[in-house]
């Protein structure tokens, strides 16, 4: 997958969660549901019927595993990145990261700190 064709993956990906947030928001009528999915749907059949539909399935799949079962992922990419990227291709590993993300698991984790008094 050359560069640009991945950048613009990435960018229509981000579009594509934040209309799929969108159409819970407060306030949405069942019409803006309806063009809200319709914008979803039209950049989602662009990538799955393209060339590059493999990276867009490997990404999603990604995205749902982050939302899912974060912690396992934080050990799969720890352990990834521990062995120098062994098993997963450069391109597969940004989609991880664009993943962790978008699924608000790009922060630390929050250590349970005790205070001794």
């Amino acid at each position: 997958m050359q560069r640009e064709h991945e950048e613009a993956m990435r960018v229509d990906y981000a579009e594509h969660d934040r209309l799929s947030r969108a159409m819970f928001a407060d306030r949405v009528t069942d019409t803006d549901i309806d063009r809200i999915d319709q914008q979803r749907i039209t950049i989602e059949q662009r990538w799955r019927s393209g060339p590059h539909a493999e990276h867009w399935d490997y990404l999603s799949d990604a995205h749902e595993d982050w939302r899912r079962s974060p912690k396992v992922m934080h050990r799969l990419l720890a352990d990834v990145e521990h062995n120098g990227g062994a098993g997963m291709t450069d391109v597969e590993h940004r989609s991880q990261q664009q993943a962790r993300q978008l699924t608000g698991n790009d922060r630390p984790a929050r250590s349970q700190v005790t205070r001794e008094r």
